[in-house]
């Protein structure tokens, strides 16, 4: 039964990345896709291409003061003049823009960024976990901390980045962002929850949480293991909520099946041949950045009716995980697992009973 149910997922997952295009034909352009921006502080990781760098580019857009959080500083600051450059050209004002280091594969990095976030002071009022590998057909690879590389980049970087950063996403929650009288100030009151996107796959269908190999030290293929590390961002969002209990607003986003640059790993003609083959059916990246977009900004999540919803998928409209990714008690394990692989210290912990306490650390 099982088999049969992952391959009816797998096949879920290639008719969407023929037909989305269809089903997509009715969602906006990026540029009307959410909400204001304006006055909000927001950290973007891997910002410098794909989908990352379209949703940086339109929050800097809409007056978001954004943060590229990248591991090349030298490929953010040249994105950043790039925006510059575009919004001088355009007659608009200079975007917000700055650029801090930040390695997705090094636990010490994540601990380095946020030390520097910290000492800054500064409120955040959306966190958007966009960065991610597939080393697609690659053989296993591992992180300088020894995890799989896709666990270690995808997820566990992300959880731990999240939780050393929530003290300044619930300063956020606690005042409103100086803004400029406009007719959307209402949507913006102090005391509404800051915002965690991470940025997921429906090919969490196709994955399985290996608890007693979740390093995929054998039976390893780069499918299983970024299907792995696409189920842990769900869950993860999903616990999140829980924990504090709807102090912050998580939810994973599905963006659709997006040419970007995933295939770098594959030899150059194959490179070739799955451009020329599947760019009549895969979305550009700034289609793909609409999700994360709509749940960074739109007020349409502060809706009771959206409340205690965690997965988007790329028509920007919530949806039901895969069952795996509902389970609770399952989820709350992976945190577990997640809080000692990556040796969260008890105080940026947050314990299941937080929910009941309404989020109170």
């Amino acid at each position: 039964m099982d088999v049969l149910r992952h391959a009816a997922e797998f096949l879920s997952v290639a008719l969407e990345c023929c037909l989305q295009k269809l089903w997509m034909r009715g969602l906006p352009p990026l540029s009307l896709i959410g909400g204001p921006a304006e006055g909000q502080v927001v950290i973007v990781t891997g910002p410098t291409s794909g989908i990352g760098k379209e949703t940086a580019a339109a929050l800097a857009a809409r007056g978001a003061h954004v943060i590229l959080a990248c591991r090349s500083v030298a490929k953010g600051e040249a994105l950043a003049a790039e925006l510059r450059q575009q919004a001088a050209a355009a007659g608009q004002p200079a975007p917000q823009l700055e650029v801090m280091q930040l390695d997705l594969s090094s636990l010490l990095s994540v601990h380095q960024f946020a030390a520097a976030w910290r000492r800054r002071g500064l409120p955040l009022h959306c966190l958007i976990n966009n960065a991610g590998i597939f080393a697609m057909g690659a053989a296993r690879e591992q992180t300088p901390d020894g995890f799989e590389a896709h666990l270690g980049t995808n997820h566990l970087a992300h959880f731990l980045l999240t939780l050393l950063l929530l003290p300044s996403l619930r300063q956020a929650a606690d005042k409103a962002p100086n803004r400029r009288p406009c007719l959307c100030r209402c949507l913006l009151q102090a005391g509404r929850p800051s915002r965690v996107v991470s940025v997921s796959s429906k090919l969490h269908f196709v994955g399985r949480l290996r608890r007693q190999d979740m390093n995929l030290q054998t039976g390893y293929s780069s499918l299983a293991a970024y299907g792995q590390s696409k189920l842990a961002q769900v869950m993860f969002a999903a616990e999140l909520q829980r924990r504090t209990g709807g102090g912050v607003v998580s939810v994973a986003v599905h963006p659709g099946e997006v040419l970007t640059e995933v295939v770098r790993s594959l030899p150059g003609p194959i490179r070739t041949a799955y451009r020329f083959l599947l760019q009549t059916v895969l979305l550009t990246p700034q289609q793909g950045a609409r999700c994360s977009l709509y749940c960074a900004t739109s007020p349409d999540l502060y809706r009771p009716a959206l409340k205690g919803c965690y997965y988007f998928d790329s028509n920007c409209a919530p949806v039901q995980p895969s069952r795996e990714a509902q389970d609770a008690e399952l989820a709350a394990w992976l945190w577990r697992w997640s809080a000692a692989a990556v040796g969260l210290q008890p105080a940026d912990d947050l314990p299941p009973q937080a929910a009941a306490a309404g989020g109170a650390r």
